[in-house]
């Protein structure tokens, strides 16, 4: 049975994930983005000035299709790098053979029903957007990349997202699953 067909059958568990780190470094880190901090800001800033020249509206449209385009083809890179290895698009892969440094994270893990749930805390992201006063518009990116980074790589996988940028919240919660029936293939 390979990975992925355990998923579906067995879902997750800290046990089956146990060699993912370790993999995950073998993997190397040469499409790993450090600390992505000037990252957020950037996109923050370019964010502030296309809502102020469109619009709330408008500019947030324009946003959206940006970050969901950058975000589908990311997770099609990352399928790209787990197929050409002739492994299946299961979560443990995406988790060894993801492009962002885990060090950008400080996150819980837990696995519900067999799911994967992952509570961040600290973020590189954020952390770097509100410290320049511009959480506003950093969050845009967040609204929309994880769910089109997923589809990219594998649309079978669901993702639910509650994201700190709701009142009272100090931290995101993903949970991912595997679909039924998946085909293995984005």
């Amino acid at each position: 049975m390979n990975d992925l067909e355990r998923e579906k059958d067995k879902g997750l568990s800290l046990w089956y994930l146990k060699d993912a780190p370790l993999k995950r470094k073998f993997a190397g880190k040469k499409d790993r983005v450090p600390e992505f901090g000037h990252a957020a800001r950037l996109f923050a800033i370019m964010a502030k000035h296309v809502i102020d020249r469109l619009g709330p509206e408008a500019g947030e449209e324009l946003i959206q299709a940006a970050v969901e385009e950058f975000a589908f083809r990311r997770g099609q890179d990352i399928a790209r790098k787990v197929q050409d290895q002739g492994q299946p698009l299961s979560l443990k892969n995406w988790i060894i053979h993801s492009d962002i440094d885990p060090q950008n994270f400080k996150l819980e893990i837990d696995f519900p029903e067999g799911d994967l749930q992952a509570r961040v805390g600290r973020c590189t992201w954020h952390q770097a957007a509100e410290q320049w006063g511009l959480t506003d518009y950093a969050k845009l990116y967040c609204r929309y990349a994880d769910y089109k980074i997923l589809e990219g790589y594998n649309p079978d996988v669901d993702l639910t997202l509650e994201d700190r940028h709701q009142p009272g919240r100090d931290h995101c919660l993903f949970r991912y699953r595997m679909k039924e029936k998946s085909s293995g293939q984005p």
